[in-house]
């Protein structure tokens, strides 16, 4: 199946499922899909090739039409990603008093705290008074003309995305470096299945990919829950892979878990750690006036990795996540299709920032 199909067909899925469940409530309506503004995040380093491609992909899925082609909008990750960031108060961020369960609340329902480093004491807490009715985000009001580097941190992903923004004056953005590294979280996920072909040899975890490539995804998915934490873990093992490791005599598993250590998950993420902490070095050494790094992504919702980005920068630069950071860059897409002036001036912007311009 040609990857154009691929695509067409995923954003038709997206489009009719957007459209049923909109209809669904009891105030939903009758809307179509040339009723919407349709906005679609990409990386800094999309190509004229893969523009056209995408915007191909999203007219034979039916998004929009040759009426309507200019609610067709693309957007950049890393800007879609700060611009939740920015609207958010101190307890939307994520800091080591918050609990997992905590995440699941939304911003501005958290327990007042911040997201401010404090390297000295570690675990204390700086209290902010935010009145109700205040409209100025904090994190606009306190930025003291500095920039902010944020680091893309994909879950599935093979990159990792690290950008330079600065906010102009009445908050919009302008886009300063742009930067790439073969670092996402595909890689930890990669570590992962080097795991399993060691405990169960390459002969049975090939035939269980081939012959069960369903509970494989499972088994990822199930891990990619298991990295946000920083502590002895245990993911469960499906019996068709103990089955076949058993028949071929390679391995006896009791419980039906496998146990992994603290220590043996945070080996992880060595390589992507390190490539992180050499790229963002080389960034800061440019001398940008960078005051904040941000994470998002769904890496970002590592604890290994936040403590560690805290512990190699967080002396010099505030480092801040966004509770849920894999869905800031969602949540900011739709804040662009509504106010797409909170970057720069569409002159200003690349080509392909409203691709059928």
């Amino acid at each position: 199946m040609s990857i154009l199909k691929v695509f067409t067909e995923v954003l038709r899925f997206l489009k009719d499922d957007a459209l049923k469940t909109i209809r669904s409530h009891p105030e939903g309506g009758e809307f179509t899909a040339s009723d919407f503004t349709w906005v679609m995040t990409v990386p800094e380093s999309l190509t004229d090739f893969r523009k056209q491609f995408m915007k191909e992909a999203a007219a034979q899925a039916g998004l929009v039409t040759d009426a309507t082609k200019d609610k067709l909008m693309f957007v950049l990750e890393s800007e879609a990603a700060l611009t939740w960031c920015l609207k958010l108060q101190p307890d939307g961020f994520i800091t080591q008093n918050h609990s997992r369960d905590s995440q699941d609340q939304p911003a501005g329902a958290a327990e007042p705290d911040t997201s401010w480093n404090d390297p000295a004491g570690g675990q204390e807490v700086v209290q902010f008074t935010v009145k109700p009715e205040e409209t100025k985000v904090l994190l606009e009001t306190q930025r003291d003309g500095k920039r902010y580097l944020v680091v893309d941190c994909g879950g599935k992903n093979e990159r990792s995305h690290f950008t330079v923004h600065e906010v102009l004056e009445g908050g919009a953005l302008k886009l300063h470096e742009a930067f790439g590294i073969y670092c996402g979280g595909k890689h930890v996920d990669g570590k992962f299945q080097q795991f399993l072909i060691e405990i169960f040899s390459d002969k049975v975890w090939n035939e269980y990919e081939q012959n069960f490539p369903n509970e494989v995804q499972k088994m990822m998915y199930d891990f990619s829950r298991l990295k946000q934490v920083d502590e002895d873990v245990q993911i469960s093992c499906p019996g068709n892979l103990v089955m076949l490791a058993q028949k071929q005599k390679e391995i006896q598993i009791d419980d039906g878990s496998i146990r992994i250590s603290r220590e043996k998950l945070k080996t992880f993420y060595d390589k992507s750690l390190q490539e992180i902490t050499n790229k963002l070095r080389e960034i800061l050494n440019k001398n940008l006036n960078i005051g904040f790094i941000v994470l998002v992504g769904g890496l970002a919702e590592s604890q290994i990795l936040r403590q560690h980005i805290t512990d190699q920068f967080g002396r010099q630069y505030k480092v801040l996540c966004p509770l849920r950071p894999q869905e800031a860059i969602l949540k900011g897409a739709v804040e662009l299709g509504r106010n797409p002036e909170m970057v720069e001036p569409q002159r200003k912007r690349p080509a392909w920032f409203r691709c059928w311009s």
